[in-house]
């Protein structure tokens, strides 16, 4: 199915900059060091990326077209996913705003920086299996093969709108650049 496989595809860039993100965080715990270039890019890509752009394509499009085809939003693992959609935005936040305090002079807010990161990494990692392994199969098994190519050209659209044309292209190099910095 094209929908759940776009999604599926874009928890591998996530995925990616998890691991990034562990890296960072082993710096930062390790050896004090934080670059600020790459954790203002980081933080876009969490902000932008993974919640305005994929989390929205989930929230906005997919669920609801779920709980139309019979899979209840309240409970089950629609419910589950969009409590931890909230619990990692109070992660970004709490991570954006202790970067912006580090930003200031307070180098305390290092190891905030690197709870937050490991915090995140641990719950997205759990999440992106629940949804690979759990709720998209369930969701192949209701989407109509025209209802899955209306969600996906539905995707296009709001990539668009929300973040812009090349925004995702950009973020792949992104990925690719802090991928050869850290994980190689």
């Amino acid at each position: 199915m094209k929908a759940t496989s776009e999604l599926m595809k874009e928890h591998e860039g996530i995925t990616l900059m998890l691991n990034i993100m562990s890296r960072v965080s082993d710096n930062i715990q390790k050896n004090n060091a934080l670059n600020t270039e790459h954790m203002e890019k980081i933080i876009e890509f969490l902000q932008i990326f993974a919640d305005k752009c994929h989390h929205g394509k989930e929230e906005k499009l997919l669920f609801p077209e779920l709980e139309r085809n019979g899979i209840p939003s309240q409970s089950g693992p629609i419910g589950v996913m969009l409590y931890e959609h909230q619990v990692g935005r109070g992660y970004i936040k709490n991570l954006s705003d202790a970067f912006t305090k580090f930003k200031a002079g307070d180098h305390n807010a290092m190891l905030q920086i690197a709870d937050e990161m490991k915090k995140y990494v641990n719950l997205l990692t759990s999440h992106i299996h629940k949804e690979n392994n759990v709720l998209f199969p369930m969701a192949d098994k209701v989407l109509t093969e025209k209802l899955d190519n209306e969600l996906f050209a539905k995707y296009e659209k709001l990539e668009e709108e929300e973040i812009g044309q090349g925004k995702h292209e950009e973020f792949h190099q992104l990925l690719k650049q802090l991928k050869n910095i850290y994980l190689i």
